[in-house]
């Protein structure tokens, strides 16, 4: 997993990555990696990024990321910041 997380962060890097929704579903995944590292706070703030980006994005694989990251984020209730995620998350269904 750590090169999972170190392969998310360099496509980000790419310069050629500049299309929203591919940007925006690394850092989806970046924060389920960043979770499962136990990074909790790594997690919200990949994610909450992942929506900045999704914003506006109508996208099968943008829903799906949406459905996963709300999954993951019912396990952390109670933990700052992840209800206002949840809550964002909320307006892409």
């Amino acid at each position: 997993m750590a090169a999972s997380s170190a392969y998310a962060l360099a496509a980000l890097d790419i310069h050629g990555l500049d299309r929203r929704r591919t940007r925006a579903i690394v850092l989806a995944d970046l924060g389920a990696v960043r979770l499962w590292q136990d990074d909790v706070d790594g997690a919200l703030a990949s994610w909450c990024d992942f929506l900045d980006c999704a914003d506006g994005i109508r996208s099968v694989k943008i829903r799906d990321a949406v459905n996963d990251m709300r999954a993951r984020l019912h396990w952390l209730r109670g933990t700052a910041g992840a209800e206002e995620i949840n809550e964002r998350a909320a307006a892409f269904e």
